[in-house]
């Protein structure tokens, strides 16, 4: 293996414990969407209004942190391909810069968990 090679592997394997992250994610807001459907159809819910707001929170950092660790694949991925000749300037700005933008959508969505009212987070499931 060229050490070409061993980088983009590396940066593979870092993509691939994110992604199962975000598989990790989901499954929580899965299980957040369901509590909401039980509380609405007047059944036991899974979590009480405290746990829920510490899982929402949880999640939310989360897929913060998953944003975060895009990005930095992508800004590695570029200079990776740049110092072995490889790099597509164009398409691999634009893959950072949709990063930056998906990493600011993250901190304004946790910002406003940590900051909304307990008892009025809109959207707890999503």
């Amino acid at each position: 293996m060229t050490n070409y090679d061993l980088k983009q592997t590396a940066l593979l394997w870092w993509q691939f414990l994110l992604s199962l992250s975000f598989i990790v994610s989901i499954v929580i807001s899965l299980t957040l969407t369901y509590n909401e459907i039980l509380k609405r159809s007047k059944r036991k819910p899974l979590y009480n209004s405290s746990e829920e707001t510490a899982v929402l929170k949880f999640n939310r950092s989360l897929a913060a942190l998953i944003s975060l660790g895009f990005l930095i694949i992508n800004i590695d991925d570029k200079k990776v391909r740049q110092t072995f000749n490889t790099c597509n300037e164009k398409i691999m700005n634009m893959q950072i810069s949709a990063s930056t933008f998906n990493l600011i959508a993250t901190l304004i969505v946790l910002y406003i968990a940590f900051t909304a009212d307990n008892n009025n987070i809109e959207n707890p499931e999503l």
